[in-house]
């Protein structure tokens, strides 16, 4: 600790002066900026955004603060301290935590295709909280931008940079937005063209590499070639949950602790992020060849799980063998976290399911056909709570764009045509959801060969 202190200390004192120096810059911009007969409004916003965000930097910058952080990231696992503040912030969904903050560091994996993380579940069940909890702990210095969007605005946003996380929550999807997403998760690596006419001008505007998009949805509005782009994640529903949830709540009241805190916790996370984002690298797995994948129906998912290695190893960059200034070794560990993490959610990834359709579908398997008014009176919530059969209708017949479960399903049968007299009756025989197939493993002779971490 004393070491890093040593570090942080010098690398920070000329840190905080390069901030100090670039505000008192801002600050005679802005004044001779607001001192002009013509204003330039958009100029001073931009100029004020800058001046928060310096101002931000420079508690994370503050030397105790740093010197933890160091001291983390080279000693500890900053993983699990990050997951640690997370669980304090917001209850359960660690597996939702650990793949908003491997998006966050697949940022800094040159690479990288992206982790693009999709939260669904009922309303008021807590996506939106579990987001904006892994949001709070990334630093609000130019790489976090939360709210609605339209399919062209992203292109126009001011002082938009490689490597931001743009959370938008209760997303709705029309066919321009989607387009616009396929096209910049598919460009992960480079910037995304747009080009257009301003003021009767030819312009050509972008949205920068490396962008993760984190969406929440009560519904599943997403059609298929945006559904394989996404990392699906469900929050836990369960009575267990709310209860849970209920004595945080009250915990809270007890002590007038606030949601969301701005203390040195919180302050420590943003700065071992903020030194992941200073980095650009490749991670290199040098036991892929000893990699067993049985996954091979979906291509997207190989990819997908040597992403998550790949967060894992940059995330605990200063604890990983270096071949060369911009290349890392990725570990067993690495392997091993990224293994658990996918295990645990291989079910929906493998079936684009949402937990919601998983249990419906459990449930309706060899049932023989069933109308919605059967599927209503015998079919409950977690809770023991009735649905309603408009609820059922749209997970089976799907909403708008959004697909239902009579097209993801494979060998779903339908009988009737659902016209007067001739009521619709869903069946589904059999469904092999893969929950009992190791997806992915490692050759026994790879913990002998690379027990240390390196190429042997």
């Amino acid at each position: 600790m004393a070491e890093s202190m040593m570090v942080a200390d010098s690398g920070t004192t000329e840190e905080l002066q390069r901030i100090q120096a670039e505000r008192a810059d801002l600050e005679k911009k802005l004044n001779e900026a607001c001192g002009e007969k013509k204003i330039d409004k958009q100029y001073i916003e931009s100029l004020d955004r800058r001046l928060k965000q310096l101002d931000k930097l420079a508690e994370i910058e503050d030397p105790i603060i740093k010197a933890e952080a160091l001291d983390i990231l080279k000693n500890g696992d900053p993983v699990e301290y990050i997951l640690n503040v997370y669980s304090r912030l917001h209850v359960g969904d660690i597996q939702i935590g650990k793949v908003l903050l491997l998006s966050i560091a697949n940022q800094s994996v040159l690479n990288s295709e992206g982790l693009q993380p999709k939260l669904s579940g009922a309303s008021g069940k807590g996506k939106t909280h579990a987001a904006k909890a892994m949001f709070h702990l990334i630093p609000d210095v130019g790489y976090k931008l939360e709210g609605s969007l339209s399919a062209k605005s992203m292109y126009y946003f001011p002082d938009l940079k490689p490597g931001t996380v743009i959370f938008s929550d209760d997303i709705r999807i029309n066919a321009d937005l989607e387009d616009t997403l396929k096209r910049a998760m598919s460009n992960f690596q480079q910037p995304t063209l747009h080009s257009t006419i301003i003021r009767e001008s030819y312009a050509e505007l972008e949205i920068p590499e490396r962008i993760a998009w984190w969406l929440t949805s009560v519904e599943n509005p997403y059609g298929d070639e945006l559904l394989n782009r996404l990392f699906g994640l469900d929050v836990d529903d369960s009575v267990d949950q709310d209860e849970a949830v209920t004595k945080q709540q009250l915990e809270r009241a007890k002590y007038g602790d606030v949601a969301l805190p701005e203390d040195d916790d919180v302050k420590v996370c943003r700065a071992i992020i903020n030194e992941v984002k200073k980095k650009l690298f490749k991670v290199i797995i040098p036991y892929s060849d000893y990699i067993v994948w049985k996954g091979a129906g979906d291509r997207r998912n190989l990819p997908r799980f040597l992403d998550l290695i790949k967060g894992f190893a940059a995330l605990r960059f200063m604890q990983r063998s270096e071949i060369f200034d911009d290349e890392i070794l990725a570990s067993l560990k690495d392997f091993e976290d990224a293994k658990a993490l996918y295990e645990q959610g291989k079910t929906g990834l493998a079936t684009k399911l949402t937990k919601a359709e998983q249990r419906l579908v459990g449930w309706m398997v060899g049932k023989g056909p069933l109308s919605i008014n059967d599927i209503v009176k015998e079919y409950l919530k977690p809770n023991g709570g009735q649905y309603t059969s408009e609820a059922i209708r749209k997970m089976l017949e799907g909403k708008r764009d959004g697909k239902g479960l009579t097209d993801k399903v494979p060998g779903m049968l339908v009988h009737g045509s659902g016209g007067k007299g001739d009521e619709k009756r869903y069946e589904i025989p059999s469904f092999e959801d893969g929950s009992s197939l190791e997806i992915v493993s490692l050759k026994p002779e790879a913990y002998e060969k690379f027990a240390d971490g390196t190429t042997s």
